[in-house]
């Protein structure tokens, strides 16, 4: 008897010893994560620790630059095709194809279930405040596998819309002491700003003796420096980003258009061609990088007449910058003058999404769910407290940003300070929780009160989803037209000939496909639209 009894004790002891160890086991996840390029590992982070420590967990890192979008494509594609998937991406690139590719294999799992008060308060009051984002997350299937990033920079116009910092990217700058030198007016139309262009090139304006004057310089196919703002006089500003996937999309009455076989599109071209061939626009506009462009603005001698960029200062420097003015947007031979929008988006998807490896998906989501909160978003979006921004915030409570050390910018301090991580930032948190920087205030005050004037429709193409079906075909077909439409272009740039040529091109690419993308493109619209009512 005494022998069971003894036993019996022993057992329960050993179970006792075994529940504890199991009770203080600390949840451990394994995240892959795309980081700045400055960055150190994510586990090295203040924002981080106090993340962890706060809900109890611990991660386990896989960090790759962000900025090296092949190294994270290949490794994304190696995890999804083994046995060894992370328990969540963050920051990975997430494409809308492997959300529904690896969403609908069962690789992500769906998170609708979870998006809830008691898991993800945090979150819950920013889908309470912005209830289109739902719609944006959920894919064609109706599952939402991944979660938001929502940034909001913009400002309200007297429609109550809140419009985006980049919807207008793309300045135009004028050198206003060659003007006054020169006993010039600022030009208002594109004939008049040409007659300008000839007297920068022709009247040695800036005095030294030599042709070394530029009149006219952008980055060919930019979206920031390009020539597209003058297009406005034609009829269309085709602001869209050339690496994104709507390079030439429109929207003209809720219908969508490739910009890049319009009549207005060609007239647009037609008429900055001669300019090139007369030697009004710079020569290097098809070969530079924008560490070359701005290079010119910062020219021992000043060369540049007029230019493109979201702000001046960046690209002559700060002592030249009052040389400088905004050139408005310019009414073209026949008087038109049309400035549409750039499409944007407060919200992007695929910044997180949980794997089918993770066994304990909720307290994985409640560590998340901090990013949410505007405090902590803002240490992710930016730095920490205390190294970022001051220890404390001023006397309205609102933190500011600290003074960057002798040698350091802003950007810098927080290329090495940020966490890429879902967040959200909300309009109303500028002046409430921290101040906007100084250069994006200013920026944003120029896109306000400058060019929205000039506006009359501000409807653009909204954030949608596709198939996966409809993104097999635009994947197929798109990259191909957008080419040739860009090869033709700078062809035509600068030998001419578009008029001749125009049909030919417009069949060609509805041979390659260009209507069947504005189809998908529309499909895509006509759902989002429905989904909205």
């Amino acid at each position: 008897m005494r022998k069971v009894l003894s036993l019996v004790l022993a057992v329960c002891l050993l179970l006792g010893v075994t529940n504890l160890a199991v009770a203080d086991e600390t949840p451990t996840f394994k995240i892959f994560a795309g980081v700045t390029s400055m960055s150190p590992d994510n586990s090295t982070k203040p924002l981080v620790k106090q993340l962890n420590a706060a809900t109890g967990v611990n991660i386990n890192w896989e960090c790759v630059s962000s900025a090296d979008l092949t190294a994270i494509t290949e490794r994304k594609n190696l995890l999804f095709a083994s046995n060894d998937l992370p328990d969540a991406f963050m920051a990975a690139n997430l494409t809308d194809y492997e959300i529904m590719t690896y969403g609908g294999d069962g690789a992500l799992i769906p998170l609708n279930d979870y998006l809830t008060p008691e898991i993800m308060p945090n979150l819950c009051k920013v889908l309470d405040a912005r209830p289109e984002i739902k719609s944006i997350l959920t894919m064609p299937d109706g599952n939402i596998y991944t979660l938001p990033t929502v940034g909001e920079m913009g400002f309200v116009g007297n429609d109550g819309k809140n419009y985006q910092i980049d919807t207008i990217p793309q300045f135009t700058i004028i050198n206003t002491e060659w003007l006054n030198k020169l006993g010039l007016k600022m030009p208002t139309t594109m004939d008049e700003l040409h007659d300008v262009l000839v007297a920068f090139r022709d009247d040695d304006p800036n005095g030294n003796g030599k042709k070394d004057e530029i009149p006219l310089s952008f980055i060919f196919d930019n979206w920031t420096a390009g020539m597209t703002t003058f297009f406005a006089g034609f009829g269309l500003t085709d602001y869209n980003d050339p690496q994104g996937v709507a390079y030439h999309r429109g929207l003209v009455d809720g219908k969508v258009v490739y910009n890049g076989i319009r009549d207005e599109y060609k007239n647009a071209i037609a008429y900055l061609s001669k300019w090139y061939q007369e030697g009004l626009i710079d020569v290097e506009v098809f070969s530079q990088d924008p560490a070359k462009y701005i290079s010119k603005g910062k020219n021992d001698e000043m060369i540049l007449g007029s230019f493109v960029w979201w702000e001046i200062p960046e690209v002559v420097g700060s002592d030249r910058a009052s040389s400088y003015a905004l050139l408005p947007p310019l009414s073209g031979p026949d008087g038109k003058l049309t400035v549409n929008l750039r499409e944007t988006t407060s919200v992007t998807r695929g910044d997180f999404a949980i794997t089918n490896v993770c066994k304990d998906p909720v307290t994985l989501l409640k560590w998340v769910d901090q990013l949410y909160d505007p405090i902590i978003g803002m240490q992710a979006s930016y730095g920490p407290i205390g190294d970022f921004f001051e220890a404390k915030p001023d006397a309205n409570g609102v933190y500011v940003n600290k003074k960057p050390a002798e040698g350091t910018t802003e950007g810098e301090m927080k290329e090495v300070m940020r966490l890429n991580a879902p967040i959200a930032i909300l309009s109303d948190y500028y002046g409430k929780y921290f101040y906007m920087e100084p250069r994006a205030q200013e920026r944003l005050n120029t896109l306000r009160d400058f060019w929205f004037p000039y506006v009359k429709d501000t409807s653009s193409y909204p954030t949608v989803t596709y198939t996966k079906e409809e993104t097999d075909e635009l994947n197929d077909l798109y990259s191909d037209v957008i080419n040739y439409t860009s090869e033709k272009t700078a062809t035509w740039m600068t030998n001419g000939n578009i008029n001749d040529e125009w049909d030919a091109y417009v069949a060609q690419l509805k041979s390659m496909g260009v209507d069947r993308i504005v189809e998908i493109w529309q499909a895509a619209y006509d759902r989002y639209q429905a989904a909205m009512k």
